[in-house]
C-alpha cells in the first residue's frame, strides 16, 4: 500500500505514455490510470512530440525502442521544445538489462530506468524517485536536472554578447557544415582515417558553442575521445550515438535560424 503523502503526490501528476506497442501501452494506461491524474498514450515518438507542444506532462514513461525515432531521439526533441513538458521527468523504459546500457540511458538525460516487464508497484517507485525535493518537483518550472538542450539560444547569445544577428550567422554557418561535413566525416570513418575525422569533430565541437548546440559539442568530443584513444576500432556504438544527437541538432539548427 502507498502512503498518503505518495498518492497525494501521485494523484497530482499527468502522465505521457509513449510506446508503440498497445499491449504495453494499455497495461499501462489502466494501472497507472488508478494512481495519478491522467494518463495520454502516444504510439510513436512524432506523435509524443505533438502530444508535448499542445500539453502539459509532469512525467513521461518513454519506450527506448520504436521505430522511425527511438527513445534516445524522442527525448531529444522534447527537451528542446519551448514547453512545459520540456521539463518533464522522463523515465526509459527497456528489456535491455545490460549495466552498460544503463549507463548509456542514464548518462543521455533520462531521470530513470527501468527493466521490461516492469511492475505498477516498480513504476510508481520510480516516478516518486525522480520526484523527489532535489531532482525539480512536478512543476516543471525549470531544468534543474542539469538536462542540456540541443539549442541553447541564451547559451549563444551569452557567447555572442548578445548579438542576436551572429548568433544567427553561426547557426547557419554551422548547419551548412553539418549539411556538406557529415558525408566526408562518415567517408573518413569507412575508410579508417581516424586522425582525420578526430580533427573534424575537434573543429565542430569548438563551433558548437558558438550556436548554443551543447548536446553536439559534447557528442564531437565523446566520439573523438573514442577514435583517439583507441577506444573502439570500428565506431559502432559510439558513431550511432553521435549521429542520433546530430541529426536533432541539424533539425534543431534549422528550426532556429
Amino acid at each position: 500500500m502507498k502512503s498518503s503523502a505518495s498518492h497525494n503526490v501521485l494523484a497530482k501528476l499527468k502522465v505521457l505514455v509513449v510506446d508503440d506497442h498497445e499491449i504495453n501501452r494499455e497495461f499501462l494506461r489502466a494501472g497507472l490510470g488508478r494512481l495519478v491524474r491522467s494518463v495520454s498514450l502516444a504510439t510513436s515518438g512524432s506523435e509524443a512530440i505533438a502530444l508535448c507542444q499542445a500539453h502539459d506532462f509532469d512525467v513521461i514513461l518513454m519506450d527506448l525502442h520504436m521505430p522511425q525515432m527511438d527513445g534516445l531521439a524522442t527525448a531529444d526533441r522534447i527537451r528542446d521544445l519551448d514547453t512545459v513538458s520540456s521539463s518533464a521527468r522522463m523515465i526509459i523504459l527497456t528489456a535491455d538489462t545490460r549495466p552498460e546500457e544503463k549507463i548509456r540511458l542514464l548518462d543521455a538525460g533520462f531521470d530513470g530506468y527501468l527493466n521490461k516487464p516492469v511492475s505498477i508497484h516498480d513504476l510508481a517507485t520510480a516516478i516518486e524517485a525522480v520526484l523527489r525535493p532535489g531532482s525539480g518537483g512536478i512543476s516543471g518550472a525549470g531544468r534543474t536536472d542539469g538536462t542540456i538542450r540541443l539549442v541553447d539560444t541564451r547559451k549563444a547569445l551569452s557567447a555572442a554578447n548578445q548579438d542576436d544577428k551572429l548568433v544567427r550567422q553561426l547557426t547557419a554557418m554551422l548547419v551548412t557544415e553539418l549539411e556538406q561535413g557529415l558525408p566526408r566525416l562518415d567517408q573518413m570513418l569507412t575508410d579508417g582515417r581516424f586522425e582525420q575525422a578526430s580533427s573534424l569533430l575537434h573543429q565542430w565541437a569548438g563551433a558548437a558553442g558558438y550556436a548554443g548546440a551543447s548536446r553536439f559539442g559534447q557528442a564531437c568530443r565523446s566520439l573523438r575521445r573514442c577514435l583517439v584513444l583507441g577506444l573502439d576500432s570500428s565506431p559502432g556504438t559510439a558513431y550511432l550515438d553521435f549521429l542520433r544527437v546530430t541529426h536533432a541538432t541539424h533539425q534543431a539548427l534549422k528550426q532556429a535560424r
